[in-house]
């Protein structure tokens, strides 16, 4: 039974954000140094709301943490996360941004996101025209080797040479948006197979 509640529990921190289960030691609460673990969980990106988990477990060794030495470590460790850099890698991974970022309205921060989502959106409508060719390609291979039978009656030949036509074309138009895309973009030139 304890270990299907540790599993549970380990679960649950496991799906939480970052926010939530960074559990904090009996000495860092004793310790009483509010403003360097709040500067901490800043510095790493973390929500305000990991203080009332803060909170929880400190009251377990009947430490009260102080919420504005946190908060305002918290602050200025946030300053030093929520730059362009941090802002760029989150927006260009496809992440959402970081709530604390976004709320404190750090505009390098946005302005990084920005330009980095700006990537994450056009690589991903790239890979959606490289997948949509591939699609294609397979339904074109497999007409090109039904085509090979010998059993074909003409009319069902005549159909499947005007299927495989049409779907060369999308190929090509495909391929072609694709390098347009590319070449307005500045993206790196994808190769098609050729087998």
């Amino acid at each position: 039974m304890k270990k299907s509640i540790a599993i549970i529990a380990l679960g649950v921190c496991f799906g939480a954000s970052v926010t939530g289960c960074q559990t904090i030691s009996e000495e860092a609460c004793l310790s009483g140094s509010w403003e360097d673990i709040g500067f901490k969980d800043g510095e790493a990106g973390r929500s305000r709301s990991r203080l009332a988990d803060i909170s929880e477990r400190c009251a377990k060794f009947n430490v009260m943490p102080d919420r504005i030495a946190y908060i305002r470590g918290l602050e200025l460790g946030l300053q030093r996360y929520c730059g362009p850099s941090t802002g760029y890698d989150h927006g260009r991974s496809g992440q959402s941004p970081n709530a604390e970022c976004d709320a404190g309205g750090f505009a390098d921060y946005l302005d990084g996101y920005a330009d980095g989502n700006e990537v994450y959106q056009l690589e991903s409508e790239r890979n959606d025209l490289i997948s949509r060719w591939s699609d294609q390609r397979e339904a074109y291979l497999n007409v090109s080797g039904r085509l090979e039978a010998e059993d074909l009656s003409a009319k069902e030949r005549r159909r499947l040479e005007k299927k495989a036509a049409r779907l060369a074309n999308d190929m090509d138009d495909l391929r072609i948006d694709i390098r347009a895309m590319e070449q307005l973009h500045g993206l790196p030139r994808w190769s098609p197979p050729t087998d």
